[in-house]
């Protein structure tokens, strides 16, 4: 099921919103599918949940329009993409705290969304992730 919505997530982030209603109904029908057949818990979440084991310490997860990271055990989450030319931050290298962006190599703290080195010179919005039982939630200010 991971792999499928991960998919489903990157395509769109990738390609921009399905250009019809039925591109996404075909989307959603496959991945309902592969999920009713799958051994994974079938828990349905929210645009901006996720399954808590679905990102292991030291990786990265997009959740909607957010990346969410485990660092050592904690979740931290900022916008998806590079503030110097959009690279996907999901996508980059975590050490630690720190992610480097995969494009240009510019590197954000995941916690704060401060810039640690260039190009980019305008720090990620950061999010406040929390955990409820194996559900986490991207909280984002409206």
């Amino acid at each position: 099921m991971r792999w499928v919505v991960t998919i489903l997530l990157e395509y769109e982030w990738r390609a921009g919103a399905p250009q019809s209603g039925t591109e996404r109904e075909i989307m959603r029908t496959n991945t309902e599918a592969n999920v009713a057949g799958s051994a994974v818990k079938s828990e349905i979440v929210k645009d901006n949940q996720f399954r808590i084991d679905a990102v292991p310490p030291g990786s990265a997860l997009l959740v909607g329009d957010a990346a969410v990271f485990d660092v050592a055990g904690s979740f931290c989450a900022t916008q998806a993409k590079c503030t110097h030319r959009g690279g996907p931050l999901n996508e980059g290298t975590l050490d630690g705290s720190t992610v480097t962006c995969p494009w240009h190599g510019s590197q954000f703290n995941v916690c704060t969304g401060v810039v640690l080195r260039g190009p980019a010179t305008e720090p990620a919005k950061a999010y406040r992730v929390t955990v409820e039982g194996e559900i986490g939630r991207v909280e984002k200010e409206n």
